[in-house]
């Protein structure tokens, strides 16, 4: 952990310079990446736990089988509506303005909105129950035990998108850390509630009982972290506010509509391969995609602080701002470039030893070529990190909803497509069509933000033009 932390924190330090330096050690935005960076690294070493274990006690079908009603549960997250994060983003402006009573109406109205959509969720869920379970071809013990887990589900599905609220509230109130702080340490506890109850026998009972003990202590830690910071009253009616509600969902909305796609796509791999690949396919592209992913996200954490500092710069258009800017985005490409190209060939060669290690009795040998190809298509989409915090920086929302809608449609249309022609599919095909959406998806990105900087730099020579003129019109 300590080394991936080291090397991203340099990072940051050598992209943004002095500037860079004094925003962070000036500010609780310091502690605030700093913890993304650390907590991004505890993750990626708890998956590389928790993997082996549910494996060895559960083997590769039954655990198929909670990775397809997790899909499920990946699903039921379309009824967020945004809500988590349009919370931070207004949490965080009404505690600016020192107004706490509107922090505690937006956190009542937003939870009091997820507990109609989620309960509307819930309904689908058991009315389409035998549906869900004939989609996914269920047979025999492994029907009987999705038909009783599927109900389970989707009443976890609602609690998590309040424990959801809560945390996003402390981020709003400046308290990043402990937010990702509570994410990682709910992790954490579900392994441990999970191994004595795998021990005993429990089977998938035990990631059940587990996972929803996890939320348990994340939404009771993050509630009382939250009366710490500001006198806080959850369950009271008058705090919901008809002028909330309508912030939260125009908020909410625009934020959220890429995220649709974006939920919807991972949860359809599955659902393809559970259909012609089988069931056993299923963990074997979890681990795939979210150890490769895992990694993207690590130096994604790292490369944050380009959007406030974009924003910063960009309040001002100037020439001095463009080349700003400019030299900013060059310097992280490069330091992808630089360093991304060497870590993701060493992960690229070592694969298949690190695997075997990893996984020890459980590796397969599907595991390797599936892992590298998404390996690749991760480290395609790592190049448009800079771009992707840019666009956000100058508020350029329609290209950053588009990049996830690109991506997933063009995923889900080559899957069904290769599948209705060969009427088959396999995990490489699979992985395959994860590499062509990125390639899609992040030269659509990138293009768009050339495009952008070329406007900036057109408006720059106006503006000089402009003042160069008038300067010369008033020395007359």
């Amino acid at each position: 952990m300590f080394p991936w932390c080291v090397f991203f924190v340099q990072i940051l330090l050598v992209l943004d310079g002095q500037s860079m330096i004094k925003k962070l050690i000036s500010s609780q935005l310091r502690i605030n990446m700093a913890s993304s960076i650390v907590t991004r690294s505890v993750n990626v070493i708890v998956l590389a736990v928790a993997y082996p274990i549910y494996l060895h006690y559960l083997g590769y079908e039954t655990y198929g089988l909670w990775l397809a009603l997790g899909a499920v549960l990946g699903m039921a997250q379309i009824s967020n509506l945004g809500m988590a994060h349009a919370v931070t983003k207004l949490v965080a402006e009404e505690q600016g303005k020192g107004n706490r009573q509107a922090v505690q109406q937006y956190v009542t109205t937003a939870i009091s909105i997820l507990c109609v959509t989620g309960g509307i969720t819930f309904a689908i869920i058991l009315v389409f129950k035998s549906q869900i379970i004939s989609a996914f071809r269920f047979t025999g013990e492994t029907s009987r035990l999705a038909a009783w887990l599927l109900p389970y589900i989707g009443v976890l599905s609602i609690y998590v998108l309040m424990v959801q609220v809560l945390t996003a509230t402390l981020a709003g109130l400046g308290r990043m850390d402990l937010s990702n702080y509570i994410e990682t340490g709910g992790r954490i506890v579900l392994v441990l509630a999970a191994v004595p109850l795998l021990y005993s026998g429990q089977g998938l009972k035990s990631l059940l009982f587990a996972t929803a003990f996890s939320h348990l202590v994340k939404h009771l830690v993050s509630l009382f972290l939250i009366r710490r910071i500001v006198p806080f009253r959850l369950i009271k009616l008058s705090n919901i506010s008809k002028r909330c509600f309508k912030k939260l969902l125009h908020i909410g909305m625009g934020l959220f509509g890429g995220s649709i796609i974006r939920m919807v796509g991972i949860p359809f791999n599955k659902f393809m391969l559970a259909r012609y690949a089988g069931m056993n396919s299923l963990p074997v592209f979890d681990i795939a995609y979210r150890g490769s992913f895992q990694i993207h996200g690590v130096i994604n954490a790292a490369f944050r602080a380009l959007m406030p500092e974009v924003s910063r710069i960009t309040s001002e258009i100037s020439t001095a701002a463009i080349n700003r800017i400019r030299s900013l985005m060059r310097r992280a490409q490069q330091l992808i470039l630089f360093c991304g190209v060497p870590l993701y060939t060493a992960l690229l060669f070592f694969t298949t030893p690190l695997l075997k290690i990893w996984l020890g009795k459980s590796f397969v040998d599907t595991i390797p070529l599936t892992f590298r190809i998404i390996l690749i298509a991760s480290f395609i989409n790592l190049l448009l990190v800079p771009a992707y915090h840019f666009l956000i920086g100058i508020g350029k929302i329609k290209p950053v909803f588009m990049f996830p809608c690109i991506m997933w449609l063009s995923d889900i249309a080559l899957l069904l497509i290769f599948s209705l022609c060969f009427h088959k599919l396999s995990l490489i095909v699979a992985a395959g069509c994860l590499v062509v959406s990125c390639t899609a998806s992040s030269s659509y990105l990138i293009w768009n933000y050339r495009s952008t900087m070329d406007k900036y730099a057109e408006a720059t020579l106006s503006i000089d033009t402009l003042g160069t003129v008038k300067t010369a019109v008033l020395n007359r």
